[in-house]
């Protein structure tokens, strides 16, 4: 159940929930060095497997 005013009721609590203020902060350098890292692990990833189809395919 949402109210008028975007609160939620919680059963459990029995209370009213005010949604939390989202925050528009710059992303820290290290959150952009983590996803190029993690592209990259993707992309190995993806070469590995297609590589393993590839030979598994052959036979």
């Amino acid at each position: 159940m949402v109210s008028p005013d975007n609160k939620w009721y919680d059963p459990i609590s029995e209370r009213w929930i005010a949604p939390r203020e989202l925050h528009a902060a710059a992303p820290s350098p290290h959150a952009s060095e983590n996803h190029v890292l993690e592209l990259q692990r993707n992309v190995e990833i993806q070469r590995i497997w297609r590589a393993l189809v590839d030979c598994c395919a052959r036979k």
